[in-house]
């Protein structure tokens, strides 16, 4: 189990694509340098293109880990890695974990902010208005429980429901460069759906969306009603759990 963090200003998203480079090509190169043959790195979820991650989980076999030193190994492979991305801690776990399929919870944050600080340029979402931040919240303490999140996501014919469990939401701030933090926790997350929250809170912020028609859109879903999709800048993977923090109820769609 590999626990990584990036800056993904400079990247397409996490997953290998064909003509553009990204997080997971980067770490799959650094592998091969060391150990000579192609590992893939698997990794708990997709982040796209622009969004961050303080700690991404990703597990990978290698061929022998009788041989392998986890402390130097991450020390050989943050010297082979660009400075956008970091190993934190390696450890052996069992051969069967997942880093997806075994996840609990994933928390996710979104800094935004009404003014522009150039220290945070590609860390932080800006909007260029006053907004009611208590609007925003009242909001936020919406998102709770077993959610249809096709009003936030576009629909994908492949998946048997548009779902998602949300254990708890928060808005924190503002921090000493006028800067909030959007922090949600979730069973799992569907392309694009903090983004598109955050867009649609910051429009009930600007007073464009009332607090009844967010509270519809849950309700009732319609992908036409929600604000447009925020910028990746300020979008973060924050953790990935593995753990009982968060425990699912047991009557969920699968």
């Amino acid at each position: 189990m590999i626990t990584l963090s990036y800056k993904g200003t400079n990247y397409a998203g996490w997953q290998v694509q064909p003509n553009a480079i990204t997080v997971q090509q980067k770490v799959e190169e650094a592998l091969f340098i060391l150990f000579k043959i192609h590992i893939r790195a698997n990794g708990s979820g997709r982040t796209d293109a622009g969004v961050h991650a303080r700690r991404q989980v990703v597990h990978a076999d290698f061929p022998d880990t009788t041989a392998i030193n986890t402390h130097k190994l991450t020390r050989s492979l943050n010297g082979i890695l660009p400075p956008d991305i970091v190993i934190l801690d390696i450890q052996e776990v069992q051969p069967d974990f997942n880093a997806r399929f075994d996840a609990t919870y994933r928390t996710y944050h979104y800094y935004f902010s009404s003014v522009h600080q150039p220290l945070h340029e590609h860390t932080t979402g800006v909007w260029w208005y006053p907004l009611e931040i208590n609007l925003i919240r009242e909001c936020v303490g919406m998102l709770r429980g077993d959610i249809d999140c096709s009003s936030f996501t576009p629909f994908d014919p492949e998946l048997p429901h548009h779902r998602c469990y949300f254990f708890d939401g928060s808005v924190a701030g503002p921090d000493a460069d006028g800067r909030y933090c959007f922090e949600i926790t979730a069973n799992r997350f569907l392309r694009s759906v903090v983004r598109s929250l955050m867009g649609t809170l910051i429009e009930v912020g600007r007073n464009k969306i009332s607090v009844e028609e967010f509270r519809n859109m849950i309700q009732n879903p319609d992908r036409s009603q929600a604000g447009p999709t925020a910028s990746p800048n300020g979008l973060v993977l924050h953790k990935v759990g593995y753990d009982d923090a968060w425990v699912l109820p047991d009557n969920l769609p699968s």
